[in-house]
């Protein structure tokens, strides 16, 4: 079944430009749709989703140059819980500011399997800031869990301990692998030396970013974090809820970074506090 999870999304164009509903709902448990997305919430009916979906597919008619990269899945080792990653890219062509570029939406999906290997309840992340012109932070979808950090083994731990710490030495000497790259959340894929002048500058003058784990697990060499970032760059932000994918190369190295989530730069708190 989880191949079928991961085959399904495979083919996430052709089943949004067909609007076939029913290839997702045939994933979830009794066919009854429970997936939490941006700027929607919580969609517990089948009619909705189908609504959604005419959403998605009308703003991706109306970009230009869209293509679509599946990065694949990984499962915890009780099959209780299955990770996706994927990317949506497209173009902007200004000719009017000479503006041309290609921007990314990465998206991930953590799916809470029950144990007939369906799908019981879906949280999709990604960045809602060139859907909706800015970005629309996200509350935390779960609670924190502080016994994650802790327990994590070494060079899993070192790299959130040194986030808090605004320690980028340890990270670039110490976590990173040479030709690891990192996908943020919105428009920014670094590699080499704009990953160390990336890292660099996120901890200049002593700020740090402060993530606290809501749920993890590890599986095929890849650390799996559903987060809620309440700093980012030493500024305090709305707590806001996120999802990472770290993957580690035999050397015990992160070789890869790929978040995806509302929790960008948003340096300022709700209202009520």
């Amino acid at each position: 079944m989880i191949s079928r999870i991961s085959d399904t999304f495979k083919r996430l164009p052709e089943i949004i430009g067909h609007l076939d509903a029913e290839a997702v709902l045939d994933l979830f448990e009794n066919r009854c749709i429970s997936v939490n997305v941006p700027r929607y919430g919580q969609i517990g009916n089948n009619i909705v989703f189908g609504r959604y979906l005419k959403q998605v597919r009308l703003w991706l008619g109306e970009r230009e140059g869209v293509r679509f990269e599946y990065w694949g899945a990984v499962h915890s080792a009780e099959c209780r819980r299955l990770a996706l990653n994927m990317v949506y890219y497209f173009s902007i062509d200004d000719e009017e500011f000479d503006y041309h570029k290609e921007l990314h939406i990465p998206i991930s999906v953590m799916c809470e399997l029950n144990g007939e290997d369906k799908i019981r309840t879906a949280r999709v992340y990604y960045n809602t800031s060139w859907i909706a012109g800015h970005n629309i932070t996200r509350p935390a979808l779960l609670n924190e869990d502080p016994s994650i950090i802790p327990s994590l083994p070494e060079k899993m731990r070192i790299y959130f301990e040194s986030l808090w710490k605004g320690d980028a030495r340890t990270i670039l000497d110490h976590v990173l692998d040479k030709d690891a790259y990192f996908m943020g959340t919105l428009c920014s894929y670094n590699q080499g030396p704009d990953l160390i002048k990336t890292f660099d500058g996120l901890f200049e003058g002593g700020k740090n970013t402060e993530l606290r784990l809501c749920s993890m697990f590890i599986a095929d060499n890849c650390l799996v974090v559903e987060y809620s970032n309440h700093r980012s760059g030493g500024n305090p932000n709305t707590p806001s809820s996120g999802m990472a994918i770290y993957k580690y190369n035999d050397a015990g190295k992160m070789c890869a970074v790929r978040l995806a989530g509302d929790s960008a730069f948003d340096h300022c708190l709700w209202p009520t506090l």
